[in-house]
């Protein structure tokens, strides 16, 4: 089994990485905001030379999740460049030839930012959409079974589903919530088809990577979930470290010092392996 270190600060690590990847919710954010700690970390990494790449399953657009930053006076430029499922999501709609322009939206308002200046129509009903959409969670619908009537539903109708992200929870607010793929993953064992964008997915990956120099040869990658982010950096042959007070906060405690055997026993439950435990996202 391979070995998984406990750090407290990412700067005991950060002399052997010439590049990074890290996620966004559960990385970045802390309760209801952005965390400063994680803020001052990607600074220290821009100010020693290591391009940095912000990589989300989020349904926010990449000017979008900007704002955000900036809103809370953090200087772009030390940043490489932002992905987002979202951003990736508009893109692939813009070129959609197969699926159809009506779609019928089960989340809350993620919708807005993603098919924004396209030529695809909201309606209200299922018997009128060509698919069904999903990219965050209806704050009225705060459990997966508050959808089944929907997707039973669509599934009769054979319509497909598209998602943003594969999350199936996502820390936001200090909490651990539902998140979009796990509506796309209930469709599914109901018999419905879907279609998602984000990580751990090889093509979205790919956007991270094109935005590194060709001279990168080690990069380290932050997240919080086995299923989506340490699943992504092993598919890239990064270094891996795990966020424990993210979405696996319950499982993995929420101690200052991140307990490692716990993250042990969640590994070989996912089968992937983090080389470094940390509590939260700081220099």
């Amino acid at each position: 089994m391979k070995q998984i270190t406990p750090i407290v600060g990412i700067s005991k690590i950060i002399g052997s990485y010439d590049s990074v990847v890290c996620g966004y919710d559960g990385v970045l954010t802390k309760g209801n905001g952005i965390s400063s700690e994680a803020l001052k970390a990607l600074k220290n990494m821009h100010d020693r030379g290591l391009p940095v790449v912000i990589l989300s399953n989020s349904p926010l657009r990449m000017s979008e999740l900007a704002q955000n930053l900036k809103d809370v006076s953090f200087d772009l430029s030390n940043l490489t460049s932002i992905v987002t499922a979202g951003e990736i999501l508009h893109y692939k709609l813009k070129n959609n030839t197969k699926l159809g322009k009506r779609y019928y939206n089960l989340g809350g308002d993620a919708d807005k930012g993603i098919f924004e200046g396209l030529d695809y129509q909201k309606v209200s009903s299922l018997n009128e959409a060509d698919f069904i959409f999903i990219g965050d969670i209806n704050p009225a619908k705060e459990n997966v079974e508050d959808y089944n009537m929907e997707l039973q539903t669509a599934v009769a109708m054979r319509l497909p589903l598209v998602c943003v992200g594969t999350d199936v929870a996502t820390h936001k607010d200090g909490e651990v919530c539902l998140s979009a793929g796990a509506i796309a993953e209930q469709y599914t064992l109901l018999g419905g088809s879907i279609i998602t964008v984000g990580k751990p997915d090889q093509s979205v990956l790919a956007y991270a990577q094109e935005s590194f120099p060709t001279s990168v040869k080690k990069t380290l990658f932050i997240g919080d979930s086995f299923l989506s982010d340490m699943k992504s950096g092993a598919h890239m042959g990064a270094d891996m470290l795990l966020i424990s007070k993210g979405i696996h906060m319950h499982a993995l405690g929420e101690g200052y010092i991140p307990d490692v055997q716990k993250a042990r026993q969640l590994a070989l439950t996912y089968d992937v392996y983090p080389d470094y435990l940390i509590s939260g996202f700081r220099w």
